[in-house]
């Protein structure tokens, strides 16, 4: 019997380009499998349409799409990992959802895309204007550019870099996006100007997806399980372990990326303190460590390099 499932995802480019990876993967594991895809619209996307909205709340990417997962309108939901709170949000809270794979992981790194297509990091006007949206991202160009004005801009991938193309009031001299996301949806950029993990770490599961289930929903659980990816797995507990301690979300300032090294995992991270981007980017302190531990003891590997860089900063 031919089985189908229905996807549920944002309508964003990104989103969808996503889910289609994800769609992808699923009928090449799965033979005769049928998948059909349902937007749905989150209240963080309102974020991307009216430039002065705010946030309202860390799943505001993630929420609706949940809740029509735990009523059975999807079968599974396709996440940006980056999204999904590190605390457990109402469904997972209840256990009536889990995330039954993680992907194999995309690139976790970022990059500058500069309106001068010959321009690089250190040879940006002094002065350049920088957009981002992300102030883990702002605190550590200032780190190695301190002369560098940081410029808080939202908007997808595409909105981001036609808004510095076309001078739309930003008069940007570039931007940085992830690397995951260019690829994903295939714009092109200059791989000199992928950005060292030795100068900017990560956000938490940057590059990675989620994708979630009815915890009940025994069918679609095995389907989806067949494309989890085990370092990826592993990788994103340390990282997400670490958030966790931390009391992070999406607009905290915390980085970190964990890889695998001679069958060990190595997490590095990073604690910003007293922080913000209004008025400039401003930080009292910017602490970065790392440590390594087995694979079996992800979860505390995270934990314990948090509580390092806590017992640091004091």
């Amino acid at each position: 019997m031919k089985e189908e499932l229905v996807a549920g995802t944002r309508g964003s480019a990104l989103a969808l380009a996503q889910t289609e990876s994800v769609i992808d993967l699923l009928k090449r594991r799965n033979k005769g499998l049928s998948v059909r895809t349902q937007i749905i619209k989150t209240s963080g996307d309102d974020l991307h349409r009216k430039p002065n909205s705010k946030l309202t709340g860390k799943d505001s990417f993630t929420r609706e799409i949940d809740f029509a997962l735990i009523k059975g309108e999807i079968d599974f939901a396709v996440h940006s990992l980056k999204d999904v709170p590190v605390e457990k949000t109402a469904g997972l809270q209840s256990k009536k959802l889990e995330i039954a794979a993680f992907p194999k992981r995309e690139s976790p790194y970022d990059v500058l895309i500069p309106k001068n297509k010959d321009s690089k990091l250190e040879s940006l006007r002094e002065n350049a204007r920088v957009g981002t949206s992300s102030l883990r991202r702002g605190i550590q160009l200032k780190l190695i550019r301190p002369d560098l004005e940081i410029v808080e801009i939202h908007g997808n991938v595409p909105t981001r870099i036609k808004k510095m193309c076309d001078g739309e009031n930003e008069n940007l001299d570039a931007i940085v996006l992830a690397e995951a996301g260019l690829k994903r949806l295939n714009i092109k950029y200059d791989s000199r100007n992928v950005i060292s993990r030795k100068v900017m770490l990560p956000a938490v599961g940057q590059g990675c997806l989620a994708v979630t289930v009815r915890s009940k929903d025994y069918k679609s659980t095995r389907i989806i399980k067949s494309i989890d990816d085990k370092k990826t797995r592993l990788c994103v507990t340390a990282e997400r372990s670490f958030s966790k301690e931390l009391g992070g979300g999406c607009n905290t300032p915390i980085a970190a990326l964990a890889t695998f090294n001679r069958g060990r995992i190595r997490l590095e991270g990073l604690i910003v303190g007293e922080s913000k981007m209004t008025g400039g980017i401003k930080s009292k302190f910017v602490i970065r460590n790392a440590k390594e531990g087995k694979p079996k003891g992800a979860q505390n590997l995270g934990r314990k390099l948090a509580q390092h860089l806590k017992a640091m900063s004091k």
